[in-house]
């Protein structure tokens, strides 16, 4: 799973911006550890220096310029960092209901999102009259340049995968997809077409047919027009009880609660 990949984010809660230099951190010697069950997520932007961090099996190098996400609730694992340089790093900490990676990432040349990250932490510190709301203003142009960049890379990659994807687009809803010729509009085994299109997109062509299918039948749900079978026929499942089952597997609650939980 990619850092905020899902097209509609929640952030529930920012908890706290905090900046840290490595005299703060490295209070005695040049290494520290902590707790890898995290309380909240965390989302580093590390100004200047390098460090050496270990999360749960993850290596990684924190320099200018990169920026460390890490989950919250790893109930295995070490997590230490390593001083190399003298560093100063801005910190948030949040919290989303939404699914996020299980594993630490970092992600290099970050630059962009440099501004963004001392703006932030400015808000947060000075604590003027409606800083909460500008400081969550500014935590959603961070997800957005995340997601930006995302989409650049995904341009580049699913460049060879652009007729099947159209042919996704055009025939999910079809009861008898055809994955056959999905795959030959781009002239691909499946296998191959299955690895290139992970990589390009952060899942299995499967999962995102259905993705696309679930999210039709929660637009139709919402508006209240239609009945469940005539939604589960305009998305393409074959009977209404295998729509329910796979609606309550993707989504945690069956197609007849979704607008009575979505709109508590």
């Amino acid at each position: 799973m990619k850092l905020f990949e899902n097209e509609i984010i929640n952030i529930s809660k920012i908890h706290t911006v905090a900046m840290y230099t490595s005299d703060d951190i490295f209070s005695d010697g040049n290494a520290v550890s902590y707790n890898a069950n995290l309380p909240t997520y965390e989302l580093i932007f590390f100004l200047e220096g390098e460090n050496f961090t270990h999360f749960s099996g993850v290596n990684m190098i924190d320099s200018e310029n990169t920026v460390r996400y890490l989950p919250k609730g790893v109930n295995e694992g070490k997590y230490t960092v390593e001083r190399r340089s003298p560093s100063v790093c801005i910190d948030i900490y949040f919290d989303t209901p939404d699914p996020m990676p299980p594993t630490a990432v970092c992600f290099k040349n970050m630059q962009r999102l440099k501004k963004l990250f001392v703006k932030l932490y400015n808000v947060w510190r000075a604590k003027k009259d409606g800083y909460y709301t500008e400081a969550m203003s500014i935590m959603y142009a961070i997800i957005a340049e995340f997601k930006a960049g995302s989409r650049q890379y995904r341009a580049h990659s699913s460049e060879k995968l652009k007729a099947s994807h159209a042919y996704m687009l055009d025939h999910y809803c079809d009861t008898d997809f055809d994955y056959r010729k999905m795959c030959d509009a781009s002239g691909f085994s499946y296998d191959r077409f299955k690895e290139l299109f992970k990589s390009a997109y952060g899942s299995s062509p499967v999962k995102y047919v259905t993705s696309l299918k679930i999210g039709k039948a929660k637009e139709l749900l919402i508006t209240g027009h239609y009945k469940i079978t005539e939604i589960a026929e305009a998305c393409g499942f074959e009977n209404i009880y295998y729509f329910s089952t796979v609606f309550k597997k993707e989504t945690g609650i069956p197609p007849s609660r979704y607008v009575s939980q979505k709109l508590m």
